[in-house]
Order: C-alpha cells, then structure tokens, then sequence
C-alpha cells in the first residue's frame, strides 16, 4: 500500500510540469527574417510574377528585413514589411538566424513644397482623375513618413517617373503615392542598414509550430507551475488522510492491533 502511495505522489508531482512543457511547446513559435538583398525587391499585393503598379506596393529598400510568415508557393514568400504584410520573391532575399535589432526602415519623413505633388494617390499615376486622389496634402507638410518608392508616371516630361508610398497623418492616417519630384528633406541616399547577422537556410515552413502565439516567459511559467500544484497538493492530501481513516478504522474493529513494544 505504501509503495503505492508513493507513486501516485511521484505522479502528481510532475504532472504540472508535464502540463506546463505541453503548453509551451503548443504555443511558442518561431520567427524567422530574412534580409532584402537586391535593389529590385518588390513587395508584392499577391504571389504573382506581375511588377507593375497594379501588384505591387513599392521596392522594399536593399539591406532592411523582412519577417517571414509562410511559403507562398515555389516562388514567393509570404512576409511582413513594418505595418505591410505582402509577397517577396524568394531569390530576392537571405534567411537570417535570430532577429534583427532594426529590421525595417522607419520614421523618415518628408515635405511637400509643390503643387504637382499634392495629390496622394491609390496608385503612382494622375491618368486616373479625381478618382484614386485619398488626400490633398497641404503645402510644406512634413506629416509624411517614406515607406519605399515605386516606379509609375513620369508626370513632367524629362523630370523623373519616380513615386514615394507614404503615409500622410492628418485627422487619420491616409496611405499612398505621392510624386516625388517635388518632395525634399528624404535623405539621399537613403540610410543603410550595416548591422552584421548570420546567414541561414531557407526555413521549412512545414515543421513550424503553432503561428501568432505568445512564448511563455519564466514567471508566467512559475505561475502556471504553483496554480497546477494546488489540486495535485488536494490530491496527495486526500490519499494520506484516506489511509488514516482506513487504518483507525480497522483498529477499531479488531482487524489490526497497533503495535507497543512495551506491552512485550
């Protein structure tokens, strides 16, 4: 009866740390990122080979990140860029091992000092009218942040077919193109990133553990671990006093005597 008693106590007592192993390796996941390698990578609207303005947002700039999200298909990854989630093709960019401490290239801000640019646009071209215009941009307004550039309509003959995506903060945030040759204060060129990271093989998507789930930390762990031991306490309680209760009982009804060795 003892040695039983003392594997179901051995039992119990691991079992809130079988439970809390489950659930770690249930819900962390890993995050891979991959480095932007060419001065052509487009982020894509869909996984199709199609690079004009139609499928694509802007060029992703050469030397940031890109976060890694699946395997689109042979050719393409499925990817978040800063607030953007979209496509890259897979030959533009390089698996890195961990996470970059600066992954994408925020907080540059631009200005409008003409009228040509005013126009922020579902899409890099005028040829549309009125109807891909999403926000009239005051003059000398620096509420905009540069997210990539694209090529779309050379609006002045002989000047530049050149397109900023941004976003235009106003009484909400607005997103699209504006002309870029009448913007200033972007830096040019515009700031590499030179932080040194370890290269690495393409991620098999395949193996992957649950997607979009928190890690738990240590103290959330010990939490878990000190909530699970409550019932398993309750429990070995419950065997010890059962046992009691079974053994004065068959005392007094004769079943067993109690033993004093100087009644010998």
């Amino acid at each position: 009866m003892i040695s039983i008693i003392i594997f179901l106590i051995l039992i119990s007592s691991l079992f809130p740390f079988f439970i809390v192993e489950n659930c770690v390796s249930v819900y962390a996941s890993t995050i891979y990122y991959a480095r932007i390698m060419t001065n052509n990578a487009y982020l894509y609207k869909s996984p199709l080979d199609i690079d004009d303005y139609s499928n694509v947002y802007f060029i992703l700039p050469q030397t940031y990140f890109v976060e890694l999200l699946d395997l689109s298909n042979s050719d393409f990854y499925k990817v978040n860029y800063s607030t953007f989630t979209g496509y890259v093709k897979k030959d533009c960019v390089q698996a890195i091992v961990g996470a970059p401490q600066n992954a994408y290239l925020d907080n540059l801000n631009f200005r409008i000092y003409a009228e040509m640019s005013r126009d922020l646009r579902s899409e890099p071209t005028t040829l549309s009218g009125s109807s891909s215009q999403v926000a009239y941009i005051p003059l000398y307004n620096r509420n905009l942040t540069y997210y990539g550039s694209i090529v779309g309509e050379e609006c002045i003959d002989g000047r530049t077919n050149i397109w900023y995506y941004c976003k235009y903060s106003a009484d909400k945030d607005y997103y699209g193109y504006v002309y870029s040759d009448f913007c200033d204060e972007l830096p040019d060129p515009l700031p590499k990133n030179s932080e040194e990271v370890v290269y690495t093989t393409a991620p098999d998507f395949g193996e992957t553990e649950t997607p979009n789930a928190l890690p738990i930390d240590n103290s959330a762990t010990a939490i878990i671990i000190a909530i699970l031991c409550v019932p398993a306490l309750i429990f070995i309680f419950l065997i010890l006093k059962g046992t009691k209760i079974i053994k004065n009982e068959k005392l007094s009804t004769g079943e067993i005597q109690d033993y004093n060795p100087l009644s010998h």
